[in-house]
């Protein structure tokens, strides 16, 4: 059993500014193992609500919640919903061991069991894709494995034909790019997870398969319902996203580049060049973006990424995303701490070299041109700057700092518990939490910094600029900027 580290709000890659959002599964449900993979540079963690309950969920969000209590360290919750997937039926005949299709052989789909005659290769689709698919449309099914081409279409079937030999497998995902299917946005599965959901255990809720801001008004709907105030990372994984990113983008609180489901939507060739575009979109809006899906993969059963997954995280960085994700490596693999390490030593690296556009802000009060003139200064490179300090109550001042990448940690002192938690998402933000009384007067950065609980940032000859109000607890009051050496 590994030692228990001591306290402290330092991570272990203090240097990193790239976050991590590391899925919990089986193998990483543990106070042991969560404990080493927030050491190890875990930020947010993330639940996939496709498995398991609200209530192995819950314990575990619990769980993840006390560790990070114990390590004085914030570390973010990210319940996954699952959303409308298409998911296939095959007879009960062939369930278990599945269908064999050669390249050329026609399939029938179907909604109405009692249609075909049983002699016929037979799959049952929700009613829903009957009406939705035309002639010529791809279907792809099991992560396009198996892929087929429909040939003709009939009011209560369809038939395709077999582009690639393969054995379809019952209860697998199909998918049909370009085709809007009339779905709603949240399941019965969706709902059930948001019922079990306490406000002050999850801190983001991403919806599965977003079209548009309609979707996304449907979900913060719901979370209203059940008042909660967690923020809404759109997941963009069709076209019909891409078709419409500027709305989604402005209507979340955070995008996630879900590569593996748009990879298949969307033609191959161009998944990178959409990934770069919507990290961009989202820099522009000042919203965190992830990058997601089969980052490390080969660690699921490999104690080493391939040199395409080192690279592969590595272009993510330079793309200048918020966060990387890990998905089945922490979840199932054998190696979950020794995967968040790698990851953090790549994206640690890398940081070093990238080359951000200068994003100037543009807001409704005095807060941009100061916003800007730090921007500048950490990018610039006008003179030394260790760290940059932050006091924000809603988080938007830190989110303007962030998007512009600075090569620097972001050190946002809040008073605000959920600010705290949402801000693990951001790039280069590193939240503290303050006990700070409503409105009282800060008289100048020495002041600010000597209300920091743990210090052991705070190292004397440090160079920071801090960034404040005259009065702690008034958004949009920021109007102080002071260059200080650490004493």
């Amino acid at each position: 059993m590994p030692k228990k580290p001591k306290k402290t709000n330092e991570f272990l890659f203090p240097d990193k500014l790239t976050k991590i959002v590391a899925t919990i599964g089986p193998v990483s449900e543990t106070k042991e193992v969560l404990r080493e993979m927030i050491l190890s540079g875990m930020n947010v963690a993330r639940f996939n609500s496709k498995h398991g309950t609200p209530e192995w969920h819950h314990e575990r969000i619990l769980r993840v919640k006390e560790v990070a209590k114990e390590l004085n360290t914030p570390v973010g919750v990210l319940l996954d919903l699952q959303g409308p997937e298409v998911r296939l039926t095959l007879p009960d005949e062939v369930a278990d061991k599945g269908c064999a299709t050669e390249e050329g052989e026609i399939v029938i789909f179907t909604a109405d069991k009692k249609l075909v005659e049983k002699k016929e290769k037979i799959i049952f689709v929700p009613e829903v894709v009957v009406s939705a698919v035309k002639i010529g449309q791809l279907v792809l099914i099991d992560d396009g494995l198996c892929q087929l081409q429909v040939t003709q279409k009939d009011k209560n079937f369809f038939k395709a034909e077999v582009m690639n030999g393969c054995v379809i497998k019952n209860r697998k995902t199909m998918s049909f790019p370009g085709l809007l299917i009339d779905m709603p946005v949240l399941i019965e599965n969706d709902y059930v997870q948001l019922d079990g959901i306490k406000d002050n255990e999850v801190d983001y809720v991403a919806l599965s398969f977003a079209r548009n801001k309609s979707d996304i008004l449907t979900l913060r709907r719901e979370l209203e319902k059940r008042n909660l105030t967690a923020g809404i990372v759109a997941k963009i994984e069709n076209q019909h996203a891409l078709d419409n990113i500027d709305e989604i983008i402005e209507a979340s609180d955070a995008v996630m580049v879900a590569r593996g489901d748009l990879a298949i939507e969307v033609p191959y060739e161009r998944l990178i060049q959409y990934q770069r575009k919507i990290i961009q979109k989202c820099r522009e809006q000042a919203k965190p973006v992830i990058t997601a899906t089969h980052m490390l993969e080969t660690m699921i059963n490999s104690p080493f990424p391939t040199r395409a997954e080192i690279s592969d995280v590595a272009h993510a960085v330079y793309d200048l995303t918020d966060a990387v994700m890990l998905s089945g490596e922490t979840t199932i693999g054998k190696y979950p701490v020794k995967t968040v390490q790698v990851q953090a030593n790549i994206v640690a690296h890398n940081e070093n070299f990238i080359e951000a556009d200068y994003l100037e802000c543009i807001t409704d009060n005095g807060v941009s041109n100061l916003v800007n003139a730090v921007s500048s200064i950490a990018m610039g490179g006008f003179f030394d700057v260790d760290f940059i300090v932050c006091l924000t109550e809603t988080g938007r001042t830190a989110a303007l700092l962030s998007r512009n990448r600075p090569k620097v940690p972001v050190h946002v002192i809040t008073s605000t518990q959920r600010v705290y938690d949402k801000l693990t998402l951001y790039f280069g933000l590193i939240p503290h939490l303050v006990n700070w009384p409503e409105e009282e007067k800060l008289l100048n950065a020495e002041e600010v910094l000597k209300r920091v609980v743990k210090k052991d940032w705070l190292v004397p000859g440090k160079k920071t600029l801090v960034l404040h109000g005259p009065v702690w607890g008034k958004p949009g009051h920021t109007n102080t900027l002071s260059f200080i050496t650490l004493k």
